[in-house]
């Protein structure tokens, strides 16, 4: 029998990893509840209806209140809870040194096809709902397959869209090894297979594919990680998981969070970074061989002018790096016309990001192509906004009455001029004609007196 130590004023902590959406509903309902009973499912429920709207957290809530919700005893708390972490919907912490004593963090359901191709939890399910209950649920959540017959018609991208003949060149096989520029080549000695050799005690060999190689080699390289401490970071986060159905895109997604949050195993190489920070020697920051050459962490450092990143860069070079698939020579040099060349004291990630996005669309391969480029659009620009400033400038001086040359006038101006001249004099006279002299104003006011 399991034990437990929960008592009803224990407080606890709510979390969540994810959003249930429309299809892990349906997996709850139709999979997860023939197994694990009504109760445990509203156990689950009620654990995200606590959640803050908005947030991945709950407020601090006790066993009482949650027995209370449900019509549970301690007792019946427990072993409801107890069926949801063996089927992987709650994972329990308990916590030290904190107002609260167990967190609870709520996990997605699984797929329904994953679920369905799970051994154990398809061999579960089939013996509590039965074989034609089973076959039943397979079909309702079966893929249906193409017909044989049919060809594809479906057109293709360049086929559609109006591009120019270096970018339709992208989309042809031949050509499409140009994206390859991402895979960069660095100077940063680590074994893979050593790790391997280290994890073989609680990773199976299966759970390593060419994407998730190549994706936990940049790890190592943008965290500067040796190999036993990423085998510690794997074994931390996948002991328990690395046997469960997962996709490729779930593991790399799980690793980039691994680095992320590994902040305490991290720590304590933090002050042989920090010597290793000023061991390394920084070329001249504006010559583009120095940003090619340079690690980022030490290029952005020397840039900074600090010993070491703080945590806001190290997730902002390896987002540039994991997810946008830049070089280091990219990274640097996105970073130094930021800060250098457009001098953004405040160092907007947006910014970074937006300059990171356009160089990748233009297909700039090196830091130097990228620098050169980006300074002459900037020196058009300024031209074509100093040209609109000396336009405007002309117009408000005409208006102003600021005579536009020295020259003289032409021939067609003059007579003009001389005809609206004659014009306002005719106009003049004929006004002053109207216009009753002395005598004539006495007479009236007299006449006007004598009615």
């Amino acid at each position: 029998m399991l034990e437990r130590d929960v008592s009803g004023t224990d407080l606890c902590l709510i979390m969540s990893n994810g959003v249930v959406d429309r299809e892990a509903y349906q997996s709850l309902y139709y999979l997860y509840q023939p197994i694990i009973g009504v109760k445990a499912l509203g156990l689950y429920q009620t654990f995200w209806s606590e959640m803050i709207p908005g947030k991945t957290k709950s407020q601090y809530i006790s066993h009482a209140e949650l027995g209370t919700l449900l019509g549970f005893s301690v007792d019946e708390f427990k072993e409801e809870l107890f069926k949801l972490e063996g089927i992987g919907l709650i994972r329990t912490f308990e916590a030290k040194q904190a107002a609260y004593r167990y967190v609870y963090q709520i996990r997605v359901p699984l797929a329904p096809n994953t679920f369905l191709n799970d051994g154990v939890l398809s061999s579960l399910l089939f013996y509590r709902v039965g074989e034609i209950r089973f076959r039943a649920l397979q079909n309702r959540f079966r893929t249906e397959q193409l017909p044989k017959n049919v060809v594809d018609r479906t057109v293709r991208f360049d086929q559609v869209f109006d591009v120019k003949a270096g970018l339709a060149s992208a989309h042809q096989p031949k050509s499409y090894a140009k994206q390859e520029r991402a895979a960069y080549e660095f100077d940063y000695s680590f074994d893979l297979e050593e790790m391997k050799r280290q994890t073989d005690r609680f990773l199976p060999r299966s759970f390593y594919t060419k994407s998730i190689d190549q994706l936990l080699l940049k790890l190592a390289y943008v965290t500067q990680s040796n190999e036993t401490l990423m085998a510690e970071l794997l074994n931390a986060r996948f002991r328990h998981e690395a046997y469960l159905p997962m996709t490729d895109s779930e593991k790399q997604e799980r690793c980039k969070q691994m680095m992320l949050s590994a902040k305490q195993k991290l720590s304590r190489d933090k002050k042989a970074k920090v010597a290793v920070l000023e061991e390394v020697e920084v070329g001249e920051l504006s010559e583009s061989e120095t940003m090619e050459g340079t690690h980022p962490k030490h290029y952005v450092a020397k840039l900074r002018k600090v010993k070491a990143l703080s945590e806001r860069d190290e997730e902002l070079i390896q987002q540039l790096i994991i997810d946008y698939e830049m070089s280091s020579g990219i990274v640097n040099a996105a970073y130094y016309y930021a800060l250098v060349v457009k001098k953004d004291n405040r160092f907007s990630k947006n910014f970074l990001l937006s300059i990171v996005d356009d160089w990748k669309q233009k297909g700039y391969a090196t830091a130097a192509e990228a620098l050169a480029k980006t300074k002459d659009q900037d020196e058009l620009i300024a031209k074509k906004q100093d040209q609109k400033q000396e336009r405007s400038r002309q117009t408000v001086g005409g208006r102003r009455g600021r005579p536009s040359s020295t020259g003289p006038n032409p021939k067609w101006l003059q007579e003009e001029k001389e005809k609206q001249q004659k014009y306002e004099a005719t106009k003049k006279a004929s006004f002053e004609s109207e216009v009753p002299d002395d005598a004539e104003m006495e007479r009236i006011l007299r006449e006007l007196k004598g009615k």
